[in-house]
């Protein structure tokens, strides 16, 4: 649909003797690259999150954790961001899977950031979401690593292909 738009719109643009301002062809090759097909793997989205996830988390960082600040920064990004602590009941089933197994991955000493595909119909291999988990660790006094929670940034399908699609 979109395509037919910019198509009718470039032939009634010719149509009136090609007298467009730079601004206006700027725009129409601006919504001609929108509308450029891309293809991409599911390796090459998966890796794309997980910089577009780090990203966020980076920009996180920046604003020092301040949760006042987090919903800018979910917006900006257009992603939903959830802290979770452990034993707390505020996370959903897979965020506590996740906590689950940095807990466990302590004893071994391998947290780190991780990218996981939300399946909206797994038997047909179908996922829209993309969950960027990074652990928050403190080296307790005695030398232990405490974990303090868990940072789950939830990305679209959709805007991981967005994205990449540009920097392509």
């Amino acid at each position: 649909m979109n395509r037919i738009f910019v198509l009718a719109a470039l032939l009634l643009l010719t149509a009136c003797g090609g007298k467009l301002s730079d601004e206006q062809r700027k725009r129409l090759r601006e919504g001609m690259e929108d509308q450029k097909i891309v293809k991409l793997s599911d390796s090459d989205i998966v890796t794309a999150a997980l910089d577009q996830g780090q990203t966020v988390f980076a920009a996180l960082e920046k604003i020092k954790f301040n949760t006042t600040k987090v919903d800018s920064v979910a917006g900006k990004y257009e992603v939903k961001i959830h802290w979770t602590v452990p034993g707390s009941g505020n996370t959903d089933q897979i965020e506590q899977q996740l906590i689950e197994a940095y807990v466990a991955g302590m004893v071994t000493g391998s947290l780190q950031d991780n990218i996981q595909k939300l399946y909206t119909d797994a038997s047909q291999n179908t996922y829209d979401t993309l969950l960027y988990s990074k652990p928050i660790v403190t080296r307790m006094p005695n030398g232990v690593d405490k974990l303090d929670g868990v940072w789950h940034i939830y990305i679209s399908k959709k805007q991981v292909v967005l994205t990449a699609s540009h920097k392509k």
